[in-house]
């Protein structure tokens, strides 16, 4: 029987636009001992039939009945993947993972076993081509996010650690720890899956390359929905807070951004 070491997690919901270049993305990875797992969350665009058009036998693809959410559909794709699977990955449908992403992060944990959690850096662009032209040449300008390399509870009380489309988990963590997607802290369930990691005492890490393109097209969850974002994101932070038994104090989102993100042009020796 087939027993991938990775299982890639893809939720799938109204991608149309994305879908088939972040399908590609993992189709074509150096590393070839993966299975790709598409769970579509009863999209109303042509989702599906993009989904269709590939015949790789590494596509595994379901879809839900009716739409459940993100969280509930991420927590889904977990119980969907081989049992027997080392690592889960996770991507978001409108992502593109580089071609050695699968390859440096199974290797880096593979000679990491104290580390549960990795996550890498990451490029933004746009590919929406109705976005104003100044704001497509800012985006595409290329602008590096980069995470703490060995995250703690303290960084992560400024905000999330680990990028969550880079991110590999030790798949028998999640399941030895129970670690799942908790609806009310969507769409910020991300952060509070990192959280949850923390507060168990895991370590994370983040491999310093860039790894994956992040498609910042304007439809983003944290942009349509930033007032939910904001309210999970801050709630988040006070459960930090509280855990560390600090007062809580709201750091600038502007220092984040001085201190993560870099221009590409100005990392040497990234690819």
């Amino acid at each position: 029987m087939f027993a991938p070491k990775v299982s890639v997690l893809v939720p799938v919901y109204n991608s149309a636009p994305y879908l088939a270049e972040t399908i590609k993305s993992v189709l074509n990875q150096t590393f070839k001992d993966f299975e790709l797992i598409l769970l579509n969350d009863a999209s109303t665009d042509n989702s599906e039939q993009i989904i269709l058009s590939f015949t790789d036998e590494r596509i595994r693809y379901f879809k839900n009945e009716k739409n459940l959410g993100i969280s509930p559909t991420r927590n889904k794709l977990i119980e969907l993947a081989n049992k027997n699977s080392k690592y889960l990955a996770i991507l978001d449908n409108d992502d593109i993972c580089l071609p050695q992403r699968l390859e440096v992060q199974v290797n880096f944990l593979d000679k990491n076993p104290d580390i549960s959690m990795c996550g890498t850096y990451f490029e933004l662009f746009n590919s929406n081509k109705k976005l104003p032209f100044l704001k497509s040449k800012l985006i595409n300008a290329g602008f590096v996010w980069c995470h703490p390399l060995r995250p703690t509870l303290k960084d992560a009380l400024k905000g999330n650690v680990l990028m969550h489309p880079t991110a590999m988990f030790r798949h028998e963590d999640i399941k030895k720890y129970a670690i799942c997607y908790r609806e009310p802290y969507s769409p910020a369930e991300d952060y509070d899956i990192i959280k949850q990691a923390l507060f168990l005492g895991l370590k994370l890490a983040n491999i310093p390359q860039i790894l994956l393109k992040y498609n910042l097209h304007g439809d983003n969850c944290s942009l349509t929905q930033k007032q939910k974002m904001n309210a999970a994101d801050l709630k988040i932070k006070k459960e930090i807070a509280a855990f560390l038994n600090k007062p809580f104090r709201p750091y600038p989102y502007a220092l984040v951004m001085l201190e993560k993100l870099r221009l590409k042009y100005f990392l040497k020796g990234q690819k």
